[in-house]
């Protein structure tokens, strides 16, 4: 038996709809969600009078439940309207990794549910970011001798696509980033390389968590 978008409920379709964006490799914009939500589920993500409209509101507050610890921290991120001040300075939304998690448990129950409204050709796209961290210096040094890589602050920033002068909160989205492409593409030796870099530059990224 085919399930219905009315199974699911608005955190479900909200996470998938991040996944469907990319939101695994990037942030995305809320609008851009609450776009993909409307074309996922119109029903669901439309305004009450004027139902040919997407509702940015219902997506907003779905995103900020799913964000919450008890509904499992499935996304990160915040307003795009947010300056200065708070601790996540990026806005827009991304999956974390028990999001990402999450969705490999549970897309083929939703693309069930979302029978005739996905796009066939939606799947996982090869992360530009990663093709590049693969080929870097720190990486490849890491693959040789592992803990025991003397790794300088610049192959480290060059392997997150920065470089020295990149600011510390830059330097943490961009590995956090890395991280969930590798969480989702499998790619286990990158995910080792990133544990490795949090606990060796953990200086740089502690002055960030903490900015």
């Amino acid at each position: 038996m085919i399930a219905k978008p009315k199974s699911l409920n608005d955190r479900e379709v909200v996470v998938y709809a991040l996944f469907t964006l990319g939101g695994w490799q990037e942030r995305i914009h809320t609008e851009d969600i609450a776009i993909k939500c409307f074309q996922l589920a119109p029903s669901k993500f439309s305004w009450v009078k004027h139902k040919e409209y997407p509702d940015i509101m219902t997506a907003w507050y779905a995103l900020g439940d799913a964000k919450k610890e008890k509904y499992g921290s499935f996304v990160v991120g915040g307003s795009e309207r947010k300056k200065g001040g708070g601790k996540d300075k990026f806005g827009g939304w991304r999956l974390t990794e028990a999001g990402i998690d999450w969705i490999n448990e549970n897309k083929n129950r939703i693309e069930a549910a979302l029978s005739g409204v996905v796009n066939p050709d939606t799947r996982l796209l090869e992360d530009r970011r990663l093709k590049i961290l693969l080929k870097s210096k720190g990486y490849n040094q890491f693959l040789t001798f592992g803990e025991k890589s003397e790794i300088s602050n610049a192959e480290f920033a060059e392997s997150l696509i920065c470089t020295v002068i990149t600011k510390p909160e830059e330097l943490l989205e961009n590995l956090e980033q890395l991280y969930s492409s590798a969480e989702m593409l499998k790619q286990e030796n990158v995910k080792r390389y990133l544990e490795y870099c949090r606990r060796q530059f953990s200086k740089q990224l502690t002055r960030a968590k903490n900015a």
